[in-house]
């Protein structure tokens, strides 16, 4: 189980680290039911989970290649690279390239978004990708902050990231916003889960590319609340929830939830 939540990786951070020897793609028993999932959405609605930019290809071609060597598997057939590739693995997978705005978002197959549309990213710079982020907008420190890194990525060392938010679900396809209320209806929040995103930045040393994978982490609360260290795992969601600036909560859906999901947190527990 990762634990972010626990304080360790503050929310709205960059916080970005090497990877060093920790495996860049994950292989543990979500990969059939992500894979599944994943064949299911580009069956139904492929236009709503994959777009790619004329000017792409190269990139998505490389990074078809590297997916397929890490995975030391052949990808299947497809008319979209990128596709291919995420047909390998449990993550969603996008390709930002360098323009004179900036790294911009020009190939995704994103089947997994953390209430976020493809749709609505696709071309654009990063500071955009960004725009809705506290503290990460056009013109912030951040902006100009990701935009060095990105210019700075090295093919050898790929870094890694992660981010967490409160649902109210266990859905894999989740684009749409939460809705203001949506952990039960009683005076303590009841259908809880911590989704965390295990994000990683690799370059792609031919295009000059940047790969960034998004791995998708469901725990219900209860599994929490029965681990050994609980106390240090719901301690730090208490606290790292309790700093949140109104901005920040409002962004992550917890203005309306917060006080009924922090009295569940101070428990007492139930099994």
């Amino acid at each position: 189980m990762h634990t972010p939540f626990d304080g360790s990786q503050p929310l709205f951070r960059i916080g970005l680290a090497p990877l060093r020897d920790s495996e860049w793609l994950e292989r543990d028993e979500r990969l059939p039911l992500y894979l599944a999932e994943k064949e299911r959405l580009l069956t139904q609605g492929r236009d709503a989970v994959f777009g790619a930019q004329p000017g792409s290809e190269a990139a998505q071609a490389e990074a078809l290649r590297l997916i397929e060597t890490t995975m030391n598997t052949p990808a299947p057939p497809s008319d979209a690279p990128l596709i291919a590739a995420a047909r390998l693995v449990a993550e969603d997978l996008a390709i930002l390239q360098k323009s004179p705005e900036g790294f911009r978002l020009t190939a995704g197959c994103i089947c997994f978004p953390s209430s976020w549309s493809l749709a609505e990213k696709l071309g654009k710079p990063l500071h955009e990708v960004h725009g809705p982020v506290p503290d990460f907008q056009t013109g912030t420190r951040n902006a100009t902050i990701i935009e060095r890194i990105f210019d700075n990525l090295r093919a050898d060392e790929p870094v890694i990231r992660w981010n967490w938010s409160l649902y109210g679900s266990d859905t894999l396809h989740h684009p749409h916003l939460s809705p203001p209320q949506r952990f039960g209806s009683g005076d303590r929040a009841e259908a809880v889960y911590v989704r965390v995103e295990r994000q990683t930045l690799r370059k792609l040393p031919q295009t000059g590319a940047v790969l960034f994978t998004i791995g998708i982490h469901l725990t219900p609360l209860e599994t929490i609340e029965a681990h050994p260290e609980r106390e240090r795992l719901t301690g730090g969601l208490i606290r790292q929830i309790e700093a949140l600036d109104e901005a920040q909560r409002e962004y992550k859906g917890l203005s309306t939830e917060r006080e009924r999901l922090l009295s569940r947190l101070r428990g007492p527990f139930t099994h």
